[in-house]
């Protein structure tokens, strides 16, 4: 068993492979983490389009397009609001955080806008909603996935499984080991 163990953990048996989803980047610390950038065409309603977003630490840059003048944006960090809210968490988990104080709004000129965000990040990730008088967007980085094993590729849970047989077998033959005086009684 720990031949075969050593095999394919090495990857020397033909057919037995380990999968990673994702694309294998390195994760960085987060105050070092470098700007990344989306080119996207978003039409936000009235004669607003979304047509690039950046995000950095603590920071989301729009470029937006604006058809008119003086055409009202607001945006708020959900984000900055969950986060207050956990902090103030009442013993039965229930919070209320007044939204007013994380709501915001950019008046933008006619042509190319850039509007800066400053956003919290709460649990590695970081949230706002952007929206005009016609149409509400939300604008996120990092969302934790609703897969709680998504973390795991294949051979951890092949050696969970291993582990958890050997494990199983160590336990039963103690519990034989002990009800026997540490002697085998009957086989």
């Amino acid at each position: 068993m720990v031949i075969a163990l050593v095999l394919v953990t090495a990857g020397a048996v033909p057919g037995v492979t380990s999968a990673q989803d994702g694309d294998n980047a390195t994760a960085t610390n987060g105050t070092t983490e470098e700007p990344s950038a989306s080119t996207i065409r978003a039409d936000l309603g009235a004669g607003v389009t979304l047509v690039e977003m950046e995000y950095s630490p603590g920071r989301i840059v729009l470029t937006l397009e604006a058809d008119t003048p003086a055409t009202l944006l607001k945006w708020q960090d959900s984000m900055g609001a969950m986060k207050e809210a956990n902090r103030r968490s009442s013993d039965s988990g229930l919070s209320a955080v007044d939204m007013d104080a994380y709501e915001h709004e950019v008046w933008l000129d006619r042509g190319m806008n850039r509007v800066v965000l400053d956003v919290e990040t709460w649990r590695g990730t970081s949230t706002v909603s952007v929206w005009t008088t016609e149409k509400e967007f939300v604008i996120s980085k990092d969302l934790p996935s609703g897969n709680p094993l998504e973390a795991f590729g294949g051979t951890q849970g092949v050696f969970a499984g291993v582990g958890t047989s050997v494990l199983a077998a160590l336990t039963a033959t103690g519990i034989i080991l002990r009800k026997e005086q540490g002697e085998v009684i009957e086989a």
